[in-house]
């Protein structure tokens, strides 16, 4: 057995075992000398991708560029052999500086390979390579990875397309609206200053559990303990001058004129002494029922001054909590009364709490963060746990069941809207 025929079994072997398409074309252009003798071979397949002994290729490389004007200059539907004379005057003049004087170009399906040496490949030479270049199209097209698609026509694809993206466009959808939320007590009692004063103490921390009765804060009792002093000297003033007119009126019958007019002013000064001690026992407040008390910081009411009615702080039971969600402007329109509700607390996110809308602010009003919201207030389902008060998160607000592309689109239509006016 002749040595081309041994070299071309064992080329045939390496190729047919090979795992990845970068294997068959290393073979090629490497093995292939044993069969078959040349200097260069390259592989071309809309760029230079594989030079003979090499690893890699710069596609950015003179030798690369150049091979890569050579083979999209001659395209070949059977194998071209190639030399100075047959390219044009650029590739001519550097034909040396890259290849030895004869080439031969050899398709491979959609690539093209190039062998180079100093003599001209004879016609058995050219019928071995033309059979090597069958056997790698076949094993780098056994290899390449297969795109799963359906064998249909391009434009029934297109139609397909199209019916498959109407019918998506169309799904329908449950339209929702995302609003920073927190847990806030549903039914508070709100604790108010019973005068006109100054906070003298507030015997309380935020959040601290009080019981009713407990003393929450204390206002300043200076005015009044001296305005009590002076009402209870002019009571006994009015109280002296009654009982002396009242002595005098059985022997003067003037003096019995004043005695009701000094009766009166007495019961006025005494009626005044009560009022201001009755004011005395309430600069003390105390909570209206146990649970926590809910305000900011104990230093910012500390000498503050507060007018009659004047909220100071809340008590509510920890318990007995729901959620509080800021819709902005434009989504507002998407909420309705009675809608369900998922909260997700940044502590816990991956256990949602279910809740429905209980009522939407009509008009919206200024947040601290400058934003304009209204404000929305959720009700949380009997069979959840209530969260902590304070505890912050994100709500999804459900809305009407709208289709998908409506769903995707709403917000950029409404922006242009705005811009286009219509």
């Amino acid at each position: 057995m002749s040595d081309a025929i041994l070299a071309w079994l064992e080329l045939e072997g390496r190729i047919l075992k090979a795992t990845r398409p970068v294997e068959v074309d290393f073979a090629i252009l490497n093995l292939g000398a044993g069969m078959v003798e040349y200097r260069q071979a390259a592989l071309w397949q809309g760029a230079v991708i594989a030079l003979s002994g090499v690893s890699s290729v710069d596609g950015h490389a003179p030798y690369a560029l150049w091979l890569d004007k050579l083979m999209r200059g001659h395209p070949a539907e059977a194998p071209l052999p190639l030399d100075s004379t047959r390219v044009d005057a650029a590739l001519a003049a550097q034909w040396h500086d890259w290849l030895p004087s004869h080439a031969l170009v050899v398709p491979m399906g959609q690539a093209r390979l190039l062998f180079a040496r100093e003599t001209p490949f004879s016609a058995d030479e050219v019928a071995l390579l033309q059979r090597l270049a069958d056997l790698g199209r076949v094993a780098r097209a056994a290899l390449a990875p297969r795109r799963a698609g359906l064998s249909l026509p391009k434009t029934k694809r297109k139609r397909l397309l199209t019916a498959v993206l109407l019918l998506a466009a169309l799904f329908p959808v449950t339209g929702s609206v995302l609003a920073p939320a927190e847990s806030v007590p549903a039914h508070p009692v709100v604790v108010r200053s019973p005068l006109d004063g100054v906070v003298d103490r507030v015997l309380v921390e935020p959040n601290q559990l009080v019981a009713e009765g407990d003393i929450l804060f204390q206002l300043d009792a200076t005015t009044l303990t001296g305005r009590l002093d002076v009402a209870r000297q002019s009571h006994a003033t009015a109280e002296a001058e009654y009982r002396q007119v009242a002595q005098a009126m059985v022997f003067d019958a003037k003096a019995k004129a004043q005695v009701a007019i000094l009766a009166g002013k007495a019961e006025e000064k005494a009626a005044e002494v009560r009022l201001l001690e009755a004011q005395l026992q309430r600069v003390q407040v105390r909570a209206p029922k146990a649970g926590i008390a809910l305000f900011d910081d104990a230093a910012d009411w500390i000498g503050r001054p507060v007018a009659l009615g004047e909220k100071v702080m809340a008590v509510a039971d920890e318990t007995d909590s729901e959620i509080e969600a800021w819709v902005s402007v434009a989504d507002v329109g998407e909420v309705k009364t009675g809608g369900h509700v998922t909260l997700f607390l940044n502590s816990r996110p991956l256990s949602p709490l279910r809740a429905q809308v209980r009522s939407l602010a009509y008009e919206a009003v200024a947040r601290p963060d400058n934003s304009i919201a209204h404000r929305l207030r959720a009700s949380l389902d009997p069979a959840e746990e209530k969260p902590r008060l304070g505890l912050k998160g994100t709500a999804r607000i459900d809305g009407d069941t709208v289709p998908l592309v409506w769903w995707l689109f709403r917000r950029p239509l409404a922006t242009i809207r705005q811009f286009v006016g219509f």
